[in-house]
């Protein structure tokens, strides 16, 4: 018996040293070195000074933007054949796409002053609704194709007030941005300054159909 007991007890001993050798062990570095550090990123474009008030005291109902299923994750990504995409994993936007555009065109559209203010909580009066939906948002990886960032949007613009609610104004707009290459630095630039260009677009599309309203 003594015998037994001065075995478990060596047993017991061994085992514990074995278990804080294992705390205190140091992580593989080849393991530590190649690890990828997490990007995220955003599209965030400024129009620059609010415009003077020309609203006539239109307000204006911005409704969430939807973003087509392919892209409506928050991680980048690319077309790397014609009819495939590949999501870049460690490359993200800081928030989902849907809620950073609808963030960027109410700020865009509240400084253009065709809106008295622009609202998207669906409980506010408002006289007019603008639908918008994302339907391409990727980078081009495509193997013998100049690298690009391609952006594209639909505008639909209700008249609320109207006895039908009818759509008084639509447009979709297509923009593509060369890139040196397509990587998710590159492409969000692209986007940054393709949407820039197609804000500006929407901005002068509606200042016509306003200026045609009024009597």
């Amino acid at each position: 018996m003594k015998v037994i007991r001065t075995m478990m007890a060596l047993l017991i001993m061994l085992s514990l040293t074995g278990c804080f050798g294992g705390m205190n062990s140091k992580p593989d570095e080849a393991l530590v070195a190649t690890e990828v550090p997490q990007q995220f990123y955003v599209i965030d474009v400024d129009r620059g000074l609010k415009e003077h008030d020309r609203s006539e005291g239109r307000v204006l109902y911005l409704a969430p933007v939807v973003v087509t299923s392919q892209f409506r994750a928050k991680n980048i990504v690319f077309k790397v054949e014609d009819n495939a995409f590949q999501p870049q994993p460690d490359h993200e936007f800081f928030d989902t796409p849907e809620e950073m555009f609808t963030v960027q065109l109410q700020r865009w559209l509240t400084k253009t002053g065709f809106f008295k203010r622009v609202v998207v909580d669906k409980s506010q009066q408002a006289d007019y609704l603008l639908e918008v939906a994302v339907t391409g948002l990727y980078g081009d990886k495509r193997e013998g194709l100049p690298a690009k960032s391609i952006l594209e949007m639909q505008f639909f613009l209700t008249d609320i007030d109207a006895t039908s609610e009818e759509v008084v104004f639509q447009t979709g707009l297509h923009i593509d941005i060369d890139i040196a290459e397509t990587t998710s630095s590159n492409t969000v630039n692209g986007w940054k300054t393709g949407l820039k260009k197609l804000m500006s677009t929407l901005e002068d599309d509606l200042s016509s159909y306003f200026s045609d309203e009024t009597p």
